[in-house]
């Protein structure tokens, strides 16, 4: 007997939830960096899958080609190439700290989650749940804007008819289109913000340079009593 759709994508998303979590714990308890980098890009294509599951089909296909395909693997080459991986990483001292704000996170996502009434989309109104899955129209214009259904459009040449694809439908098009034109501005700073981050991360990675100055000894030519 076949499994229900609701099962298979339940089963799917706990599995890649699983995934995200168990490779996130070891990118922050293995002490190998390059181990790390490539436990890093599998919890991104962990989360790359739970976009899929949740029908953002554009977001999923940008995190697996940008942080698994780019930033990982970026991560991974400047690790072997600034650092000694047999050493391992440096231990941090904010450790402590650290482990505190990631707990208190986790409570506060858990709390909002446990009380936030959450609906399916059998217990949306039937209005809804067309212009989710098939599209709606945005009839007039200006202040005079009147939403409906594909089927309700009136007939007739001097009426401004929009007609928008449903959320669940395919978005990806509609999206590529908003960053391309309406959030160019925002899209390009996020880039360099992303870029600025990876240059900090590599200058932490970075051993300190080792220092010439010369010390009592060499100035004396011996050791001072």
């Amino acid at each position: 007997m076949a499994m229900e759709v609701g099962t298979l994508t339940t089963i799917a998303f706990w599995g890649a939830s699983a995934m995200v979590l168990g490779l996130a714990v070891i990118v922050v308890t293995q002490r190998d960096v390059f181990r790390a980098a490539i436990a890093l890009a599998g919890s991104f294509m962990g989360v790359g899958i739970l976009y899929f599951i949740l029908s953002a089909e554009f977001v999923g296909v940008v995190q697996i080609l940008v942080y698994v395909g780019a930033i990982s693997v970026l991560m991974a080459f400047a690790v072997m190439f600034i650092q000694d991986i047999a050493a391992g990483s440096r231990p941090s001292q904010g450790r402590l700290p650290g482990a505190v704000v990631a707990v208190l996170i986790f409570a506060a996502l858990a709390f909002t989650a446990y009380n936030t009434e959450w609906s399916s989309m059998d217990e949306l109104p039937a209005d809804a749940r067309t212009a989710l899955t098939e599209g709606y129209a945005e009839v007039g214009t200006g202040a005079d804007i009147r939403v409906m259904s594909l089927d309700e459009i009136p007939e007739g040449d001097d009426i401004f008819v929009d007609v928008n694809a449903g959320a669940l439908v395919d978005s990806t098009s509609a999206l590529g289109v908003s960053l391309i034109r309406k959030y160019m501005l925002a899209f390009e700073i996020i880039g360099l913000l992303l870029v600025a981050a990876l240059i900090g991360g590599l200058l932490l990675m970075r051993d300190p340079p080792e220092s010439n100055e010369p010390g009592p000894e060499s100035e004396t030519g011996g050791v001072s009593l």
